[in-house]
């Protein structure tokens, strides 16, 4: 991410430091993780809560894909109801990208991410 002169915040609603700090350690060490318990940002950003969108047959099928496909899925520790998204926010606060997950799996891919990094230079 140094070479795109760019931060990845990770922003957890959980309460629980420790296990939010154990989920960073084993998936992306080198990222930054700030708690959000209260979801404040969550709501700022306008993430929902669903159920309908969590347990459904889209999201089934990704879980299993990964299962398939050798990768551990890690069991529901907090909110399963809590949809997540990705964010870029330039360096003058500028939101160049809000993308609300809208299932539990819903992620833009990483490449679209990173060109979009690659055109704010």
């Amino acid at each position: 991410m140094k070479r795109l002169n760019a931060t990845v915040l990770v922003i957890s609603f959980s309460s629980r430091a420790e296990a939010a700090r154990a989920w960073l350690e084993e998936t992306c060490p080198s990222f930054t993780m700030l708690l959000d318990p209260e979801r404040k940002v969550y709501r700022a950003y306008g993430l929902k809560r669903a159920w309908l969108r969590i347990w459904n047959p889209i999201a089934g099928w990704d879980y299993i894909r990964l299962l398939l496909s050798g990768q551990r899925v890690r069991g529901i520790e907090a909110d399963p109801y809590q949809l997540g998204g990705d964010f870029i926010v330039d360096s003058k606060g500028v939101l160049r990208l809000a993308y609300r997950s809208r299932v539990a799996t819903d992620y833009p891919p990483v490449a679209d991410l990173l060109a979009l990094l690659n055109n704010l230079h």
